[in-house]
């Protein structure tokens, strides 16, 4: 099952935030632990700047999405829904899960297209993530991002 998120999920998201930076490719993304601004950026985001989605298995929240809502950097009239975290527990990795959460994630992005909330929605994809093609979704490849 996949449902909207809310205040009494902060425990299980921040848990599964954790997780999901342990397994960052990045070591300055790993080193993030302020868990004041996480939180902050949590409960911004449960009150209208986005929208987090669980999905649940036995009554326990196993894996998520977390999208924020916010203009465009280059053209601010344009407003646009970036995924920002997309996370599966391990041991619940191979099932529904994550294809639930990404079709419950387009779902409400596209209700938000209807409604004029929004003009585009974006995935992104890290380096370890597992090599899916998004196109057979409906997106269309935009940018890659390099550090150094």
């Amino acid at each position: 099952m996949i449902r909207q998120a809310n205040k009494f999920d902060m425990e299980a998201i921040v848990r599964m935030l954790k997780a999901y930076r342990d397994k960052a490719p990045a070591q300055f993304l790993r080193d993030s632990s302020n868990q004041e601004h996480i939180e902050k950026l949590i409960n911004n985001i449960l009150a209208g700047a986005g929208f987090i989605l669980l999905a649940i298995k036995d009554e326990d929240p196993v894996g998520m999405v977390i999208a924020a809502q916010h203009p465009n950097i280059w053209n601010p009239e344009v407003m646009q829904v970036s995924e920002i975290a997309f996370w599966v527990d391990e041991e619940h990795r191979g099932g529904k899960s994550a294809h639930r959460l990404l079709h419950a994630y387009i779902q409400q992005c596209e209700e938000w297209k209807q409604e004029n909330r929004i003009q585009f929605f974006s995935l992104s994809k890290m380096v370890n993530s597992p090599d899916l093609s998004y196109e057979k979704f409906g997106f269309e490849k935009l940018e890659e991002t390099w550090i150094k």
